[in-house]
């Protein structure tokens, strides 16, 4: 699950705000961290250790930092950068990936090709890697509106809010599986991402972005309630999105002050996304067989987490940080 390739803090959360202003939301990059633990913890183990709040929190805020500005960038400057932070992560991976799994097959005396099918060309070789195409469909998606919809400004922040709501009763309809499951999934942040990213850029300060956001949290509760009244199955979908878009609010209630160990970490986040599996699978779990330490559920989280950070700082000093 997502960076996304998300800016590091300086040239992004920093800037997520008016330009004049110049606030810093630290909480937000301490919540990008949350939303890593969050996602290694239910790949690893299958259990959520924030509740399943990370994923919607990562992507409402990949969407949101998109469409945080004012004035909104030309098409062809947000594609560039999408293409730079996001398809190029994805196209690296992906074939990296794909060539350990040809050896694998290839050491097994498998067909080589026998893992792949058509769906992948969609997601990539592995399926946690499907946020960020998706993100890069969002992200563009978020930024006609931001082009195409600037003179409606809270009009459209309460639209987008409204839809993201009703919005939530596709996911249980869904039945094509992987990737569409965790599309149908994700299409929420969409909206939320940009009613949140929106509402930063045309707030006057600080506490009129505090109080829209808040208001705009508790009317996509209320919709979200509406449509769990339809359709019951809906209610796990809007406890992950409420949580996690309650994350996201509540953290932009804290004190601005950041730190030097999150500025540290955060940007480390996208490569902690891409490569813990193929880290516990190829490195960890091997180890962990040997030494019987396999069934201890969240000694896996432990280690393979701050050992993805170190990975991914150590190759961030190579030319590959340029796809982490």
């Amino acid at each position: 699950m997502g960076t996304v390739a998300l800016p590091a803090p300086q040239d992004g959360i920093r800037d997520a705000v008016r330009a004049d202003s110049r606030v810093y939301l630290a909480s937000w990059d301490r919540l990008r961290i949350i939303a890593a633990l969050d996602t290694v913890a239910v790949h690893l183990t299958g259990y959520h250790v924030f509740f399943g709040f990370g994923l919607p929190l990562f992507l409402i805020l990949s969407v949101a930092l998109g469409v945080s500005k004012r004035e909104a960038p030309t098409t062809r400057r947000f594609l560039a950068r999408r293409s730079e932070r996001i398809v190029a992560p994805w196209l690296f991976w992906s074939v990296v990936l794909a060539v350990w799994m040809v050896l694998r097959a290839y050491a097994r005396e498998q067909p080589l090709l026998g893992w792949a099918e058509p769906r992948m060309l969609l997601y990539g070789p592995r399926i946690h890697l499907w946020f960020l195409p998706f993100i890069v469909v969002a992200g563009l998606v978020a930024h006609w509106a931001h082009r195409h919809l600037p003179k409606a400004g809270r009009v459209s922040i309460i639209a987008a809010i409204v839809l993201a709501g009703g919005l939530l009763w596709l996911p249980p309809q869904q039945t094509l599986g992987w990737p569409f499951d965790q599309w149908t999934f994700a299409l929420p942040t969409l909206p939320l991402g940009y009613a949140l990213g929106r509402s930063l850029a045309l707030a006057g300060d600080l506490r009129q972005f505090r109080l829209w956001a808040t208001g705009s949290w508790v009317l996509f509760c209320a919709v979200g309630l509406a449509v769990v009244a339809l359709e019951p199955r809906a209610g796990g979908f809007l406890f992950r999105y409420a949580g996690g878009c309650g994350l996201l609010v509540g953290g932009a209630w804290l004190p601005a002050r950041g730190d030097s160990l999150t500025r540290r970490l955060a940007p480390l986040m996208l490569g902690v996304y891409v490569l813990h599996p193929a880290l516990y699978s190829w490195t960890l779990k091997p180890l962990f067989l040997v030494l019987g330490l396999h069934p201890f559920l969240w000694l896996r989280v432990a280690v393979t987490f701050p050992f993805a950070m170190g990975v991914t700082a150590l190759l961030r000093q190579t030319p590959l940080r340029r796809v982490l």
